[in-house]
């Protein structure tokens, strides 16, 4: 028998580890200088194109996202035809509060990785901030398809400052301010005042999309994660998946029926799964899911990365749990990258 504790915001803290762990991201490049210039050769080859949108009203300030890009105008293939080199983030009289480089290289008659961004605006009831999406594709596999992954920059106030929050602290964490302030009273009640925003991002996971929640102050700079999930296992706390919101594109496979592996609970406890056949014409409901959510960050980028990964599923009147790759895949959830 096990018990599930979730750890909500009221033990969050505002910022970010300072230990940061490097991802395979080779197009990020290290300076935050102004939007760079390839090797005249390669320059030779692009055109220049930008892109600006906005404004988004930030703590009484509008800024407007402008990003720098450079394309082939006789590629071959537009998926890899056109790639971010440079963004900046203006305020409303055209003052730099934030710009970052890209590198890129060009390989034959593409680019060799093509990164891409799109923002939006996250408003609530602390304030305001910037949400930024980056997609980065590299050069197309022995299949002939695009590897895709997502990156993040959230933005809000730093010392009175526009700036990147950082990668989200871990709650439990120490050494930053608390994400609201908790109250107890005489009778054992606690009331938690200036409670931070909840935002999510939705994320791809491999087979289908997440929503990963956040807590965010975003008039003071706090990021943390949205929750935090522990079980009892043997006498002790040991870290478990926190259910989240799904989207997922199924599409259910041209065979008659399959079977895949059902279980009671998101536990791969083998003695509780159940064979269940899934038939063309069957019901299939998809409720939710669990994993394990950590975050990695390189430099300004943040991405979260998925462990112990469930999907809640109803089968006719049969509702349980799956995990896999072969059981997502006789679901209809195969395998790949999100869209870009």
């Amino acid at each position: 028998m096990k018990l599930r504790h979730f750890l909500w915001q009221n033990q969050l803290f505002a910022t970010a580890l300072a230990g940061a762990v490097c991802l395979a991201l080779p197009c990020c490049s290290a300076q935050t200088a102004a939007p760079p210039r390839a090797a005249s050769a390669a320059d030779a080859q692009t055109e220049d194109v930008e892109q600006r949108s906005g404004p988004y009203a930030i703590a009484g300030q509008s800024y407007t996202v402008v990003q720098y890009e450079k394309r082939l105008p006789r590629v071959s293939d537009t998926a890899l035809g056109q790639t971010l080199a440079g963004i900046e983030i203006r305020d409303a009289a055209g003052n730099v509060a934030y710009q970052k480089a890209f590198s890129y290289a060009i390989q034959k008659d593409y680019f060799q990785r093509s990164l891409s961004a799109s923002a939006r605006l996250a408003p609530g009831k602390t304030g305001a901030g910037l949400v930024i999406r980056y997609s980065e594709r590299t050069a197309r596999t022995q299949t002939g398809g695009l590897q895709t992954s997502e990156f993040w920059q959230l933005f809000g106030l730093v010392n009175g400052k526009l700036a990147p929050l950082g990668k989200p602290a871990p709650i439990g964490s120490t050494g930053g301010p608390y994400m609201g302030v908790v109250m107890k009273a005489a009778n054992g009640g606690v009331t938690v005042v200036s409670q931070p925003d909840v935002i999510e991002l939705q994320v791809w996971t491999g087979y289908f999309y997440v929503f990963v929640p956040l807590r965010v102050d975003w008039n003071h700079g706090g990021l943390a994660q949205g929750q935090r999930c522990m079980e009892m296992l043997g006498g002790g706390l040991k870290e478990a998946g926190c259910e989240m919101r799904v989207e997922a594109n199924r599409k259910p496979s041209s065979e008659e029926f399959t079977f895949l592996r059902l279980f009671v609970e998101a536990h791969e406890n083998f003695a509780s799964a159940e064979h269940v056949v899934l038939q063309k014409d069957s019901k299939f409901e998809i409720m939710g899911a669990s994993a394990i959510t950590t975050w990695k960050q390189n430099e300004e980028l943040i991405q979260p990365e998925f462990s112990d990964l469930w999907l809640h599923v109803r089968i006719g009147d049969r509702a349980g749990w799956i995990r896999g790759e072969e059981d997502f895949a006789a679901a209809g959830l195969s395998g790949g990258s999100p869209a870009p």
